[in-house]
């Protein structure tokens, strides 16, 4: 397959990926391959927003929220209309917008689609809008909006941003073994953009993005029944990534958020070669899930 000249990857594309290698490695890109996740929400998801949805009078509260529900707790590196939700969730329950009387719309036509709906990207949402009664249309045009203003700020803020040395080395040492696929909820057209800028197109075969299909689905069409299981090795740093990992029984490598340099050293001197060679035991993964786990949080600090 040629995948420059089909930037947009389907379910069925992936169903017809035959292995050229004995092993299979799904490799996530934000926070994973790059280092990007601070300057993605901070400069480009939080700044959205507030303008789009008028919440300058609450700026502290939604960055404090967004970020600990897109970076450090157990959500990081969800889909973003699924963020979005929960930081709606959460910023009514703060005193501080209660006395405000700031509204913060429940968007439960947007939930609805979410907890449905097998794509969350741009394109499916339009189709929605497209599809729902009049008087749905005006919240769900506004984070439509909103989404379209983040892919354009992060177009114009995210550049001259390099991928992390030790995910360079690592790949470089597993292609020779193994079929390398990106599985990301990125859209797929800035996943094009940042593994073209930086010369590292080569390093994979195929690009699974935010309008391919959840990262289980797509691990389901490219690498289930055709790779034998324990040959198979998830590489990110959320636990949807542990959690597609799971969903088809295959291992799972950790990218330690704020420890990531580190996390591939690691994984360069020592697990990687556990992995080709057969030698990344069951306690080896289970230790690094559990220090993994236990570094994001289940609660958010406001409510202690």
């Amino acid at each position: 397959m040629n995948y420059n000249q089909n930037p947009y990857t389907t379910l069925d594309d992936l169903r017809n990926h035959q292995p050229q290698n004995e092993y299979f490695v799904g490799i996530d890109s934000d926070g994973t391959v790059f280092d990007s996740m601070e300057i993605k929400h901070k400069d480009c998801f939080i700044g959205s927003l507030i303008r789009v949805f008028e919440l300058a009078s609450i700026t502290h509260e939604v960055h404090v929220v967004w970020n600990y529900v897109n970076i450090h707790s157990i959500n990081r590196g969800t889909n973003r209309f699924k963020a979005l939700l929960l930081t709606f969730n959460y910023l009514r329950e703060i005193n501080r917008v209660q006395e405000l009387g700031i509204y913060i719309p429940k968007l439960q036509v947007l939930k609805n689609w979410v907890d449905t709906s097998a794509s969350l990207s741009n394109d499916a949402l339009i189709k929605l809008i497209d599809s729902v009664p009049q008087e749905e249309e005006s919240d769900l045009k506004i984070v439509l909006k909103w989404s379209e203003e983040v892919n354009r700020v992060v177009k114009t803020t995210v550049f001259n941003l390099p991928p992390m040395p030790g995910a360079i080395m690592a790949m470089k040492n597993l292609k020779i073994h193994a079929d390398l696929f990106v599985i990301s909820n990125t859209p797929t057209d800035t996943l094009y953009r940042e593994w073209n800028d930086n010369n590292i197109m080569s390093n994979i075969i195929l690009i699974g993005g935010q309008e391919t299909g959840t990262k289980t689905e797509m691990l389901k069409c490219v690498a289930k029944n055709k790779y034998a299981q324990d040959k198979i090795l998830i590489i990110g740093d959320s636990p949807g990534d542990l959690s597609a990992a799971k969903n088809i029984n295959a291992l799972f490598f950790p990218i330690m958020p704020s420890s990531e340099m580190q996390s591939w050293n690691n994984f360069h001197q020592e697990y990687c070669n556990d992995f080709i060679n057969g030698n990344y035991a069951p306690d080896k993964e289970a230790k690094l899930i559990e220090e993994f786990q236990s570094s994001l949080k289940s609660s958010p600090s406001w409510t202690d």
